[in-house]
């Protein structure tokens, strides 16, 4: 049993803290409630389920519980959205690993492809606890729900992660069996508590209306707090505020969600509806990209309980969106907000304005666009039997207008080339327009090639969109096909393809099932290559990497003229990574050299060999070999725009050039520097700065050097973590002596 409290904790200290993220009312109102989350972080369940209406303080009381963890538990925020896919939550989740822990090798995390499967590596790999927390769950579309379900399950089987999931309904009946969990129902406020409440807004009420009060809010704390804040603002009494109420003649929640939407005005009413008809979270950033509005705004709403903050994000407050999302209009164009995502879907993940999958923001465009992408309707399990069907639209849109123009007058073939071509422009949303298009002639290519043509690119083009569940429909309908015509070679293609896709989609246990099938039957040389390649990342993930060198090695040997060269310079970069690290020299600098050799600019094992190889001649003082290295890795980046690649070789170059060269060392320690600060990678950051003032300290330019030194001194050593804090202290220290204390004084007068 692992305890994520400290040895010295105890509930009576957690009952008499007090807590920015929780109101004191709340806290004494729910003393059972926190008894029982404490008792969960010490005991042997796995998932914490804290349910209860909209309002009562559900986000309070987590918060509140996960405040008192032991300070080495990394804590895992996702708010769940109306897009929210499994993609989003391992992305946002992977992101706050890399920003809580310190990854020496960056090279053996970069050999690991998936985002699932370099999450696996920190949690096997750091000696940690992890707590994944799930913020209004209810949001989640049905369809996307089981799979973040799934990967919750299957976190829960580690011993060092605990989950937590708010949602205002839970059915407890899903939980797996082996599960253990506890269950919290927040409650409304007592009633003395709440009328103790009430008077610390200086509101005075008879009794007989204070009990009138309660009962219309039910003593659920956001109601309460909200309608305390409308009467202060328009100077009611609640006698006042009752009647207007009943004079409304609506529905009390929908009465004060709309009073309170009416107290704020102008930009700020425009910046909240964003935050109510957006899919996602937003940041001051997106809100003065899409919409100009200024920073202010965030904090009056944030103030007032309009919105709030979970990670880099603010979201509205679930309560106002249940009850204002359908009454308010649109605030920004769809055609403006399809082109703001179809710039950020261009962008690598750590460069987006913010932490979202490329699946929900194609999703986005589509849904902005109007474009249907649940292509096929499949109503029940029967009717997987059935060919899938074009969705059709119940109205025409100016984007639909659009598409059939786009298309109009082409044949069934045409159509067909024209698809195929669109895949290999990655225009995946067009391809499923197009093809959707010939499904609606169907009876033209019925018992054809073509059909089967059809649905494999359908299968491939859901795939890249990551919609596993169509991609895995179309590949049943050519799996049956090749096993009616006993075609087994490409019937073992289709397994492949969804063996990869249950290995993207975490069901691992499927994907290994299928793939040690495949090697006892297949005499296709990609697929016994491709089988050892995806066993070998699952054993990597895990940090087996015996077992993972061995499927490469097996992999290896399968390569022949037809093998594509992305699979090639995955299997020979891994190989020589993991022989690196079985210091076996000579393997290692055979295969980078062979991955090198493909010389395919697109892949990213082309920039990350060069970098490797670089590192090892480093390491075996071949500094001329390992600088050409780094320069080529740097060349090689730059092509794809790898921020984090190019500040690496920089910051290698950097050690590498004579010290005479003053001005190319400033102009890569400046460059590296920037291209740290766009990789959200902490730590690269922290380094990279004091790279430069190293740079600068050594000509010497100390004023310069200081400058840099003391932007990382003032985050302190609760954020920058020894020996790096003593380092940059000494060096603040060593500059000092060498300007003098007047100069430094004068530059630093609040320095300690």
């Amino acid at each position: 049993m692992v305890s994520f409290l400290s040895a010295t904790a105890n509930y009576e200290d957690l009952m008499n803290m007090s807590s920015a993220e929780i109101n004191g009312h709340v806290q004494k109102n729910n003393d059972a409630i926190l008894k029982k989350a404490f008792a969960f972080f010490q005991g042997d369940s796995k998932i914490m389920l804290i349910n209860g209406f909209a309002g009562v303080g559900k986000k309070q009381i987590a918060e509140h519980i996960l405040s008192y963890l032991d300070k080495h538990t990394i804590i895992m925020r996702f708010v769940c959205t109306e897009s929210a896919k499994l993609d989003d939550v391992q992305l946002t989740f992977l992101k706050v690993l890399k920003q809580k822990t310190a990854v020496k090798n960056n090279a053996e995390l970069d050999a690991i492809n998936s985002v699932s499967d370099k999450i696996e590596y920190f949690l096997t790999k750091f000696d940690m606890k992890f707590v994944p927390v799930f913020f209004n769950l209810d949001a989640i579309k049905d369809e996307n729900k089981p799979d973040i379900l799934n990967y919750i399950y299957s976190l829960s089987e580690k011993n060092n992660i605990k989950s937590v999931i708010c949602a205002r309904t839970f059915d407890t009946d899903i939980i797996p069996e082996k599960i253990p969990y506890v269950k919290l129902m927040v409650k409304a406020l007592s009633k003395e508590i709440f009328e103790t409440y009430i008077r610390e807004f200086g509101i005075k009420a008879t009794p007989a209306m204070l009990d009138q009060f309660y009962r219309l809010t039910r003593g659920y704390f956001f109601s309460a707090c909200i309608s305390c804040k409308i009467m202060i603002n328009q100077e009611l009494a609640v006698n006042d505020f009752i009647v207007m109420y009943t004079n409304s003649g609506e529905k009390f929640d929908v009465f004060l969600a709309k009073l309170y939407y009416k107290l704020i005005v102008g930009t700020t009413k425009s910046a909240f509806n964003l935050f109510v008809k957006l899919h996602h979270g937003l940041n001051i950033k997106i809100l003065q990209t899409i919409g100009s509005y200024p920073e202010n705004i965030i904090k009056m709403l944030s103030d007032n309980f309009y919105i709030y903050k979970k990670g880099e994000l603010y979201y509205p407050s679930e309560f106002l969106k249940l009850q204002l999302e359908d009454s308010i209009g649109d605030e920004i164009s769809k055609k403006r907000l399809a082109s703001y995502y179809e710039k950020q879907v261009e962008l690598p993940p750590e460069e987006r304005d913010f932490t979202i999958s490329r699946a929900s923001m194609q999703d986005e465009i589509a849904f902005y666009k109007g474009i249907d992408l649940d292509v096929p309707k499949i109503e029940d399990k029967q009717a997987k039997d059935k060919e899938a069907e074009a969705a059709e639209s119940a109205e025409t849109t100016e984007a639909q207008a659009e598409k059939v123009n786009e298309f109009e007058g082409l044949t069934t073939q045409e159509l067909l080339a024209k698809s195929k071509e669109l895949f290999d422009k990655f225009e995946y949303l067009k391809v499923i327009e197009a093809l959707t298009l010939v499904m609606d002639k169907k009876e033209e290519i019925q018992g054809s090639d073509s059909l089967y043509f059809v649905y494999d690119l359908f299968a491939k083009t859901f795939s890249k969109l990551t919609k596993w569940k169509y991609a895995l429909y179309y590949y049943d309908l050519l799996e049956r096909h090749y096993q009616n015509i006993s075609d087994y070679e490409k019937m073992y293609l289709v397994q492949f393809e969804k063996a990869y896709i249950y290995y993207q989609s975490f069901r691992i246990v499927d994907s290994i099932k299928i793939l040690k099938t495949l090697l006892t039957l297949s005499q296709n040389n990609y697929v016994l290559s491709g089988c050892n390649v995806l066993l070998g990342n699952i054993a990597l993930s895990t940090s087996n990497k015996e077992v993972a060198l061995q499927h490469y090695d097996a992999g290896i040997k399968y390569i022949d003229e037809n093998t594509p060269n992305h699979l090639k310079m995955e299997l020979y970069f891994k190989y020589a990574i993991l022989s690196d690290e079985n210091s076996d020299i000579n393997s290692a600098v055979e295969y980078y050299q062979k991955c090198i050799a493909i010389n395919d600019t697109t892949s990213k094992y082309q920039a990350l060999a060069y970098s490797n190889l670089g590192d090892l001649f480093y390491d075996n003082d071949l500094k001329s070999e390992a600088k050409d290295c780094f320069e080529k890795a740097y060349e090689a980046d730059k092509i794809s725009e790898n921020d984090y690649g190019m500040y690496y070789s920089l910051s290698k170059l950097i050690e590498l050039t004579e010290k005479s060269e003053k001005d190319k060392l400033v102009k890569m320690a400046v460059e590296a520097k920037e291209h740290a600060l766009k990789t959200d990678d902490y730590n690269a950051l922290l380094l990279s700065i004091i790279k430069l003032g190293d740079v600068y300290y050594d000509y010497p330019e100390p004023e310069k050097a200081l400058e840099e030194y003391l932007s990382l001194y003032k985050e302190g050593v609760e954020v920058i973590e020894e020996p790096n804090f003593s380092m940059i202290k000494s060096r603040i220290e060593d500059i000092r002596a060498r300007i003098g204390k007047e100069k430094f004084e004068e530059l630093v007068p609040d320095y300690e």
